[in-house]
C-alpha cells in the first residue's frame, strides 16, 4: 500500500512539473490551444526550419511544426561587485556591454 501511494505521489508530482511547459512532439496548434498565445514568435530559420515561441517564463523551440525543446528561463539575483582580493584576470559574473549570460533549466 505504501509503495502504491508513493508511486502515485511521485507520478502526480512529475506530471504537474511536466505540464508547466509543452512536451517534446506537441504540435504548434496544441501548444497554442493548451498554453495560450506566446508573447513573441520568431520567424523560421535554417533547414530544418527552427521557430521559437517566447512565453514569459519559458521558450518553446519547434522544428517544422513540432516541439523539440521547452526551455525554462531562470531569473538570478545581481552578482555582487568584485572585491579587492579578486585577481584582475579573474572572470567576472557581470557581462560586458556587448555580452549576455543566460542560465537555463532544460526539460526533456
Amino acid at each position: 500500500m505504501k509503495k502504491t501511494l508513493l508511486m502515485t505521489t511521485l507520478l502526480f508530482a512529475f506530471g504537474a512539473h511536466a505540464a508547466d511547459m509543452p512536451p517534446q512532439g506537441m504540435s504548434m496548434a496544441q501548444v497554442q490551444k493548451n498554453f495560450g498565445v506566446p508573447v513573441k514568435k520568431t520567424k523560421a530559420i535554417g533547414k530544418p526550419p527552427i521557430t521559437r515561441w517566447i512565453y514569459p517564463d519559458y521558450t518553446v523551440v519547434f522544428e517544422y511544426k513540432h516541439v523539440v525543446q521547452s526551455v525554462k528561463m531562470v531569473k538570478e539575483d545581481v552578482a555582487p561587485a568584485p572585491t579587492a582580493n579578486t585577481p584582475k584576470d579573474a572572470p567576472t559574473t557581470t557581462p560586458a556591454a556587448n555580452e549576455a549570460t543566460i542560465k537555463l533549466d532544460v526539460q526533456q
